[in-house]
């Protein structure tokens, strides 16, 4: 059968196949109510900090070298400044002084490498295995819950969480680090654009209340937008695992188109929510920009009459310069960390709600381990119910042979399965 196409987002196409009555696919799992309200949960916090107690001593690693690593870049302005401006002179004046430099600054690069590999592969290792930790936990907690919870809860949206929820936790902590250095660097190039020159650093940092304002009115509309997105991505993810599971059920109905059909719409949801993600997250690049430059206009203008005053040095002014254009940096990476922390916790609070997920059935306190097994099945006297006002099986007795194979015949309801 050949069906009509219709127009989707972006001049892609639809199968056009008319939904019987009923037809709907998973509603989300969240609410956007629910997950925009999730800006902080100290408990999903303190639980998350556990996971991560195994590994203190490489967290506390990967921080000294975020540290070590923001104080390099902080410093290579300053050593260019000073370079130019021969105030390394423990090597002797003029092409000598050039040398030292060179030496100094060769020096802080490998430094700068060497820290910077070691934050990224410290904190890249501990997130791999809180990776492996967390989905362990779910996998190993999922075995042991009742099949009640399994009947209701759908295997799209666990597979939701053991991937994606796990996923933003380790993002989360990852992007904590880099916005702990984010922090350190904009903290520490305020105080070197005021220790250098306080006229041009106050004009500069003046800027601020401008960038600050703009993230007011835009960071509401940013998280909205990210956390539809993350949304649509767990409806599209659970459709999919639902109707790949059902697919001999879903051929054997020839359900096949509309169930293509409810895949598209959400597929389709999925992709105009993340565009107009991708769209709202470009609007701060040009701001940056555009504040970078009216801060470099300020430095050429009134740097560049300091200078030629002669009450400002060259190298002073080309420090502020290379400062000026890493100013603004921290504070656009600090916005996206705040949107991915805020995810953090909305996933934290689905993984923590699968771990919570009680185990009604428990060994007793005083089990005897079985040793030695015959391989006989004998049931003297065992009642079993359901629920305790209404047995099942009452007072039965059975035995079975090792190697025996015993047929249970009886009606509907009579408690075979339970035997079993």
């Amino acid at each position: 059968m050949i069906h009509s196409k219709s127009s989707l987002y972006m001049n892609r196409t639809h199968t056009g196949k008319k939904l019987p009555p009923g037809a709907v696919a998973p509603p989300p799992e969240m609410t956007e109510e629910e997950m925009f309200s999730t800006v902080f949960n100290e408990t999903v916090l303190k639980r998350f900090l556990r996971f991560l107690a195994p590994y203190k001593l490489m967290i506390s690693a990967s921080f000294l070298a975020v540290i070590v690593f923001t104080l390099t870049q902080l410093a290579f302005p300053i050593l260019i400044q000073k370079t130019l401006d021969r105030q390394f002179t423990f090597l002797g004046d003029g092409l000598e002084s050039l040398k030292a430099g060179l030496l100094i600054f060769a020096a802080v690069v490998v430094l700068n490498f060497i820290s910077h590999f070691c934050m990224e592969f410290l904190i890249s290792r501990v997130a791999q295995r809180l990776l492996f930790d967390l989905r362990r936990a779910m996998y190993e907690h999922l075995q042991r819950v009742p099949l009640s919870f399994m009947d209701k809860m759908e295997v799209g949206r666990l597979i939701s969480r053991l991937q994606g929820d796990v996923g933003s936790l380790q993002e989360f902590l990852e992007t904590s680090v880099h916005a702990f250095g984010d922090i350190v660097l904009l903290m520490g190039i305020i105080g070197v654009l005021l220790w250098l020159e306080p006229t041009l650093g106050a004009m500069t940092i003046a800027l601020l209340p401008i960038l600050v304002l703009i993230h007011y009115f835009w960071l509401p509309i940013a998280r909205k937008a990210f956390l539809q997105a993350r949304t649509t991505s767990s409806i599209v993810s659970g459709t999919m695992c639902e109707n790949i599971r059902g697919v001999r059920v879903v051929q054997g109905m020839i359900r096949e188109p509309v169930n293509l059909t409810l895949y598209e719409e959400k597929a389709n949801d999925h992709f105009k929510s993340t565009v107009h993600a991708a769209k709202i997250a470009q609007i701060m690049l040009p701001t940056v920009d555009s504040l970078t430059g009216i801060a470099m206009a300020i430095i050429v203008v009134v740097g560049g009459g300091l200078v030629l005053e002669g009450e400002l040095t060259a190298g002073v002014m080309i420090a502020y310069m290379l400062y000026v254009q890493r100013f603004f940096d921290p504070i656009r990476a600090l916005t996206m960390h705040y949107s991915i922390f805020q995810r953090a916790m909305a996933s934290g609070e689905r993984i923590f709600e699968v771990l919570d997920v009680s185990v009604d059935i428990k060994d007793a306190h005083d089990t005897i381990d079985l040793e030695n097994l015959s391989g006989d099945i004998k049931f003297k006297n065992v009642t079993f119910a359901y629920h305790p006002q209404q047995p099942v099986l009452k007072n039965i007795n059975l035995e079975i042979k090792n190697r025996e194979t015993v047929a249970l015949v009886g009606p509907t309801g009579c408690g075979k399965t339970s035997i079993a």
